[in-house]
């Protein structure tokens, strides 16, 4: 496979098959997806994609192909259906799957506005989904308001990708410790797992279905606490996303955090994202009987939007979406002082437009309305408590669907029109635009202007780099712990990331790293390979693709002794791009890890 066919995208107006292109709709390290049509009918075609860095090919059709066996296994109105699968005549697999016209869960919550009811069906369906398939032996294992999608014609919830997903009997195709998925929706054993197996390549996580429901516990926690949840931990926010990894505690009460939130769904929330696994386990086994009977709940603070409204007097939208003609007079005029300052920052300000924002759907005034009415009624009697709710074995075989979510507008009205998309520039400091002026190189990255690149499509080594290696004990296979970019340190609180002009993700927790086209010297920190802690790798890095590609050449040991080596940067086939990277200005986690080449086999 050539690095043409590794990175490349399909072009509106090309064919795949059978199928016209007609856009990109976005990608992961597995594969990109396309919006496609035949006979007037749209589809969605999900291509694989082979990471540059994985010694095993054939690893990516296994992938598709296991994709294609979940969903094959599983028949619910919430979860994307498959059409079909097919090759390209290069060989690359594609999927055709049912195309979701709407808006992603955080997009959803962000904008649309929703009250606690339309929340809490919304998620009682998803529960519904999610017990379905793990009746059927499949298990998502990549749950996020990110994978899941809410139609605009009727604001009904679908689960889409399970590309990361898993079906009993399936082979072990993961090559880490963790199967892919996003860290802030992993439960604490899984966390647990992966501190004490970090350095074993061996160890496997067996993921049970109660990590799908944790996972959908979080996003729920999300959507309640959130008022931003579109935007990362990278971006401009109101306020820092809250932690729920913390090893230490659990995370504030959703009551706590957001006083808005009814307490009978706050406490179920508290039950399901419990540290310990044996007292989460038996709530997680009756979420979706509780959601559906939260659901039912008629009173004022169940019809009230999850979030209150804006301020209007921060900055009012006028009926185009745009700010009013003051705001656009200060943002152009710090624009115009930008370009003074930095070109650089001026072309990074220039290539971030203005997002405009569906109208927020407010409280109808009709009296006719249910929610106007809910609004002058009596509170309607409290949520059942937990020992009110039905265990799974009480439960008869037909399970009742509770009402379809409402549509985020008012019923009287037309269908809401198309969310406007919700790409966002990066959230740029003071001390990173001052940054970019002092240095000419990392502000031509930023503009995207970085010097012809050749990527790797192999990884070749010498062989007297496979000579060095067995000298060093360093076996075919052998990783170790690496800080990515040496000359950026790693930096444990938002203050100082500040102060180094850079960028901190509270979503993650950690200063990020950014990364251009060129040399690249990361140090080793991990004790127990065979390279010493503190040793210097000096190579290359490419960011053009996908994922971020490196390759190490030398080696240099704390005693001063310089070997050559061959080394990819990344233990499982590339750095994973953050949102906000572009060419030749990747943002990337600042530790990940490093894989040795020892010969031949």
């Amino acid at each position: 496979m050539t690095t043409a066919e590794v990175f490349s995208y399909l072009k509106p107006g090309s064919r795949l098959g059978a199928y016209r292109v007609r856009e990109w709709k976005g990608g992961g390290a597995y594969g990109d997806v396309y919006r496609g049509v035949k006979d007037g009918k749209p589809v969605a075609l999900k291509l694989s994609k082979h990471r540059q860095h994985s010694a095993d090919p054939g690893k990516t059709d296994e992938r598709l192909l296991r994709e294609l066996v979940c969903l094959v296994h599983v028949d619910h109105p919430h979860i994307a259906k498959v059409q079909g699968w097919a090759r390209t005549p290069q060989g690359r697999g594609y999927l055709v799957l049912e195309y979701v016209d709407g808006w992603t869960l955080a997009q959803w919550l962000q904008n649309a506005r929703p009250t606690f009811q339309q929340v809490v069906r919304l998620f009682a369906k998803l529960a519904h989904a999610l017990e379905h398939m793990h009746g059927r032996r499949v298990r998502h294992r990549d749950l996020s308001l990110s994978n899941v999608m809410v139609r605009k014609v009727d604001g009904e919830p679908v689960l889409i990708d399970l590309g990361a997903g898993e079906y009993s009997g399936a082979q072990e195709l993961t090559d880490a410790p963790l199967p892919p998925g996003t860290n802030r929706y992993r439960s604490p054993e899984a966390a647990r797992f992966f501190k004490e197996n970090q350095n074993n390549p061996d160890a496997r996580y067996p993921f049970p279905p109660e990590d799908d429901l944790y996972s959908l516990a979080v996003c729920l926690y999300d959507a309640l606490t959130d008022a931003e949840p579109a935007r990362g931990g990278w971006e401009a926010r109101k306020a820092p996303r809250i932690d729920v990894n913390s090893p230490m505690w659990a995370p504030p009460s959703a009551r706590t955090a957001n006083p808005r939130v009814p307490e009978a769904l706050s406490e179920w929330v508290e039950k399901w994202m419990a540290r310990d696994f044996e007292k989460r386990r038996p709530s997680l086994a009756s979420m979706r009987e509780a959601l559906e009977a939260l659901g039912a709940q008629e009173g004022a603070e169940w019809l009230a939007p999850v979030q209150a409204p804006p301020d209007t007097g921060a900055v009012a939208l006028e009926a185009t979406g745009h700010p009013p003609a003051k705001s656009r007079r200060r943002v152009l005029a710090g624009a115009v002082a930008a370009v003074v300052l930095v070109v650089g920052a001026f072309a990074l300000l220039r290539e971030a437009p203005l997002r405009e924002a569906p109208p927020v759907p407010g409280v109808p005034e009709s009296s006719s309305d249910p929610r106007a009415q809910a609004l002058q009624a009596h509170p309607s009697p409290p949520a059942p408590p937990a020992s009110a709710v039905p265990s799974p074995s009480e439960v008869p075989p037909a399970v009742k669907e509770s009402p379809s979510v409402p549509a985020p507008t008012n019923p009287s009205s037309n269908p809401p029109a198309a969310m406007p998309p919700t790409k966002s520039a990066p959230a740029v400091s003071r001390g990173f635009l001052k940054k970019c002026a002092e240095a000419g190189a990392l502000a031509a990255a930023l503009l995207g202007c970085p010097a012809q690149q050749v990527q790797p499509t192999q990884q070749k080594c010498s062989a007297a780099a496979y000579e060095s290696m067995r000298r060093l004990g360093l076996d075919d296979g052998s990783q170790v712990g690496i800080l990515v970019d040496a000359k950026q340190p790693f930096l444990r609180s938002p203050d100082e990331c500040e102060a180094a002009g850079r960028m901190w993700s509270d979503d993650m927790g950690e200063c990020l790293t950014l990364l251009g086209d060129g040399k690249l010297e990361s140090e080793t920190q991990d004790t127990l390979s065979r390279l010493p802690e503190g040793s210097r790798l000096y190579g290359r890095v490419w960011t053009e693709g996908a994922t971020v590609v490196g390759r190490y050449t030398r080696a240099r040991l704390p005693n001063g002794a310089e070997h050559e080596v061959c080394v990819s940067l990344s233990l499982n086939g590339g750095l994973d791009k953050l949102p906000g990277s572009k060419p030749g200005a990747a943002l990337v986690r600042p530790r990940d890890g490093a894989t040795f080449f020892g010969g031949p086999k």
